[in-house]
């Protein structure tokens, strides 16, 4: 808005000088209106450029705070056991047939329930961890062997068992079919 002369405004008869005198004021009461506006709004980026600071500094500290990890030099040989070095060492280590089978037998002779407790044990485990163990892997095939020498067993009537002890040998075998 340009500048205000009044002494031209004193010399007007006094019907204009009213006229003018309003429209003077109604300019000045929308420039200050627009004035208002645009100082709330420079308040709002002061207060936003603020809160953007506060979180940039608390990213900050937290950044400081975390402790960049060492980076260690790894041996890979003492990674393995000295027998573990080779396959043949592996081999070794490994149980024997007979040994298995001694396993699977024993198995069998525990009680289904046992049996399906194991089977939704690990179930679980591989459920929450999203990750299968070669431990979790061997006993499974071990519990799903041990559930086809109690069918068998059942079959040439060796052994007869519960309803419950029946329905949990199917749900067993039907959890092992979903997983193999």
């Amino acid at each position: 808005m340009k500048k205000i002369d009044f002494t031209q405004i004193k010399k007007l008869p006094p019907e204009e000088k009213i006229k003018v005198l309003e429209r003077v004021e109604g300019e000045l009461k929308t420039l200050i209106e627009k004035r208002k506006k645009e100082i709330e709004e420079k308040n709002l980026e002061i207060e936003n450029a603020e809160e953007l600071l506060q979180e940039a500094q608390n990213e900050a500290k937290v950044l400081e705070e975390i402790k960049t990890p060492e980076i260690k030099k790894v041996d890979i040989g003492k990674l393995f056991h000295p027998e573990e070095k080779d396959l043949e060492g592996i081999a070794a280590t490994a149980p024997s047939e007979a040994e298995k089978k001694a396993q699977i037998e024993e198995l069998s002779k525990q009680p289904v329930q046992e049996l399906y407790n194991t089977v939704v044990g690990i179930k679980s485990e591989i459920d929450k961890t999203g990750i299968e163990t070669l431990y979790q892997q061997e006993k499974i095939e071990q519990i799903n062997e041990a559930l086809y020498e109690k069918k068998k067993a059942v079959e040439n009537k060796q052994y007869n068992p519960t309803k419950k002890a029946r329905h949990l040998l199917t749900a067993a075998e039907q959890m092992m079919e979903n997983y193999m």
